[in-house]
């Protein structure tokens, strides 16, 4: 019964069958005999038609909003149970951290705390924090603020700056009362929910206004396509750096800047374990040391 509520939300949540089974990697097939295995007990239909996709019916929305809760919670339950090895903690981590300085802190905490087993999960920044809030990642360290989850606490590390990678690059000096087309991360990002309303409250002070030519979904990619020469490129710091891509090229952004909030995002009773809590205080301890590399 679990796996197949399990399915209903992940079809709710990506609203494709084709997405869902990606998400719970089993085949499109599973996604369905679950769900119809689901409404055959029920006697209720759960998922109806919408355009190429699928959402949930009344019932079905009915049903998530009493299994959700119990859902997380047994799920929360489950990753508490600690490994034959010693302490587990399962953490979801923006692609663009785990691409960059990220492996660099977690080993330095890892080092310091011996019985901790982690085990880390790439993801954008939003992916990481539904898993979190299902209950399948305990924490997750990813960009942005938590504007729309006032179910799960935010403990905000640090801000990371971020940069233009010039196109070719060939350094280049801003020019007031002129615009500057840069590649940058795609608008449903965390990062650029955060970072869109600052680009347009400094266009006056910068004298610059920064439009937005083209989005990727991934920062690692927008190095490389501005490295050569397809446009200047809107990334973090620490990742043009972890690519190769030499300070003294990078082109920072007038005063005051502009950062990401780099966070550690989970729920209260998980930050009041004790190996939340000392991986917490090991990660602000460790993010200390390299701070003045990446910022």
């Amino acid at each position: 019964m679990i796996p197949n509520i399990e399915a209903l939300a992940t079809l709710s949540e990506l609203g494709t069958m084709t997405r869902a089974a990606t998400r719970l990697r089993v085949t499109q097939s599973a996604v369905s005999k679950r769900i119809a295995a689901l409404e055959s007990h029920l006697g209720q239909k759960l998922v109806e038609p919408a355009g190429r996709g699928v959402r949930l019916t009344s019932y079905g929305v009915r049903l998530l909003d009493k299994t959700g809760p119990f859902m997380a919670s047994l799920r929360e339950a489950l990753l508490e149970e600690p490994s034959p090895q010693g302490s587990r903690l399962v953490i979801g981590i923006s692609e663009s951290i785990l691409s960059s300085w990220g492996p660099r802190v977690l080993s330095g905490v890892k080092a310091t705390i011996p019985r901790l087993e982690l085990v880390a999960n790439a993801h954008r920044s939003p992916v990481a924090i539904d898993h979190v809030r299902s209950g399948e990642y305990m924490l997750a360290l990813c960009a942005g603020q938590g504007d729309n989850t006032p179910d799960l606490t935010w403990n905000t590390l640090f801000q990371e700056p971020m940069v233009i990678v010039p196109s070719g690059l060939k350094p280049f000096k801003f020019r007031r009362r002129r615009s500057l087309s840069v590649f940058t991360i795609e608008p449903h990002s965390s990062t650029w929910g955060y970072l869109d309303r600052r680009i347009k409250l400094y266009a006056d002070r910068w004298g610059t206004r920064i439009e937005v030519e083209q989005t990727l979904q991934s920062f690692s990619c927008i190095v490389q396509m501005a490295r050569y020469g397809f446009g200047h490129g809107l990334v973090p710091l620490g990742l043009a750096l972890a690519l190769g891509i030499r300070r003294e090229t990078l082109i920072e952004l007038p005063d005051p800047g502009l950062f990401r909030p780099i966070s550690l995002v989970g729920r209260s009773s998980t930050f009041a374990r004790p190996l939340v809590k000392s991986f917490h205080q090991q990660l602000t301890t460790d993010l200390s040391d390299i701070l003045p590399d990446i910022t």
